[in-house]
């Protein structure tokens, strides 16, 4: 149940909202970055709860926007994980 909630958020989410978490976490991303991460993600259908779909979205972020980034992203998603107590999901 969880985990299908987790995933229709991501399927709406928004560019304007990826760049809004991105400056809350001090994760720079510009309109256009989070637009092509979106269609990536839409694209390949990732599922953030399978380890190889996020590797290969970190992949992504590192050759498309950064090495800095991709680690940003991937420490944010384990802190968010925690945060909502669904690292066991992760």
């Amino acid at each position: 149940m969880i985990k299908q909630l987790v995933r229709m958020k991501l399927a709406q989410t928004s560019p304007k909202e990826i760049v809004q978490y991105s400056q809350r976490y001090n994760i720079p991303l510009t309109m256009r970055q989070s637009e092509e991460l979106l269609d990536f993600i839409h694209t390949k259908k990732i599922d953030p709860f399978s380890e190889k779909d996020r590797l290969k979205t970190f992949s992504y972020i590192e050759q498309n926007i950064g090495r800095r980034e991709a680690n940003n992203a991937k420490k944010l998603l384990e802190n968010l994980a925690k945060e909502y107590n669904l690292d066991h999901l992760l």
